[in-house]
């Protein structure tokens, strides 16, 4: 199991890094990482596009034309296109969210910023999140990029990773918890 995850990470971890290297040299990373981070969120909010893209039973092609043609309204750059293509012939699909997460994350260490991942159990409105931004960054500083995950199994509260460190605030956190302290006494 734990090979399996390592090798995928490294997986995730090459494509990024080609493609960051690759916009980079064109001077187009932002175009690109605008790209695929609205495929990204499409994946995410669209259940049915989600397993397709993990399926094993459904061909690289047939995932590449589906998601070329849900995208076609987008502004696309020719090298998103072309990634998209590399991806598909590579039979890579599964590891498409993966390596737009890792690309977005190579771009924030190149340009100096902080990471930070906050999840919480419902999606939270824009004051919410500019309270939490204004917060962190009185602890790490003005370059800070915030990705917001919902997970519905931690009922309620925060889960906040900035590289190794956590800090969980989550009532599926405290729960358990107090069954570890209720089983102990």
């Amino acid at each position: 199991m734990t090979s399996q995850l390592a090798s995928g990470d490294l997986i995730s971890d090459r494509y990024a890094f080609a493609l960051y290297e690759l916009s980079s040299e064109k001077k187009i990373v932002e175009h690109v990482l605008e790209n695929l981070q609205s495929i990204k969120k499409l994946i995410e909010t669209n259940k049915e596009l989600n397993f397709l893209i993990k399926s094993p039973l459904i061909s690289s092609n047939d995932k590449l034309e589906v998601l070329l043609k849900l995208i076609s309204s987008m502004d696309l750059n020719k090298l998103s296109i072309t990634f998209l293509k590399v991806i598909s012939n590579n039979k890579r699909f599964s590891s498409l969210p993966s390596i737009i997460s890792q690309l977005i994350n190579i771009n924030a260490n190149k340009r100096g910023d902080v990471m930070a991942d906050i999840t919480s159990a419902e999606d939270l409105n824009e004051e919410q999140r500019i309270d939490i931004k204004n917060q962190l960054k009185d602890i790490l500083g003005n370059k800070l990029s915030l990705n917001y995950k919902v997970d519905k199994k931690i009922i309620g509260g925060l889960i906040i990773k900035v590289g190794s460190k956590m800090i969980d605030t989550s009532l599926a956190n405290k729960i358990n918890k107090l069954k570890i302290a209720m089983k102990g006494a």
